[in-house]
């Protein structure tokens, strides 16, 4: 009939308007990843310690405080030796706190997953999903920590771009919990984005 013509066009209109609205989103998120870069996104929410504090030292001054901070780089003579794996500190037996020092924990920045402020989003997303990281490290030309990006800065950053109007207690709670708000598919988006441009 009639009726049941126009209705089923208007269903078809209706399919047709929401996939170009979500393939216009895909190609919007698409473009952010590409355009926006490491040094846009990333922020410094780390310390940089002395290389040489005692596991005592650094336990006492830092960790043992609440502090903003979670992720730490030491230092020593003005130049970073890498992260300080501060999980690795409750496996060492506590008699060797007060002689050893940081350098006994430390991972070199070139055993670390990092990408340059030049990087595009595209390359964050991918390294640390394929890394399985929570952060990445962002490397200055000179190879110094410039700045540190989670998945919570990523969002932050497409937020800007985009102009998406995502609170930041969203943005929060995806630094604290690690993961994308359902409807973002970064990482697919990310991968399929690396993938295309193989061709």
């Amino acid at each position: 009939s009639q009726s049941y013509g126009g209705f089923l066009l208007a269903l078809i209109g209706w399919f047709a308007m929401r996939n170009a609205k979500f393939y216009r989103r895909i190609i919007d998120l698409e473009e952010a990843l590409i355009k926006i870069k490491s040094v846009e996104a990333m922020t410094r929410d780390f310390r940089v310690v002395d290389a040489n504090l005692t596991l005592s030292q650094f336990s006492d001054k830092y960790f043992l405080k609440s502090s903003k901070f979670s992720i730490y780089f030491a230092a020593s003579e003005g130049r970073y030796l890498g992260l300080v794996s501060s999980d690795a500190i409750d496996f060492i037996d506590r008699s060797y706190w007060d002689t050893q020092t940081l350098r006994m924990i430390i991972c070199p920045l070139n055993q670390i997953v990092t990408v340059s402020e030049k990087a595009s989003l595209v390359e964050v997303i991918n390294s640390m999903e394929f890394h399985q990281q929570k952060h990445i490290t962002v490397l200055s030309p000179a190879g110094a920590v410039a700045g540190i990006i989670d998945r919570g800065d990523i969002v932050r950053a497409i937020n800007k771009y985009l102009k998406l109007n995502i609170s930041e207690a969203e943005i929060k709670r995806i630094k604290t919990e690690g993961c994308y708000p359902p409807g973002m598919k970064l990482a697919a988006i990310a991968k399929a984005t690396y993938l295309s441009n193989l061709k």
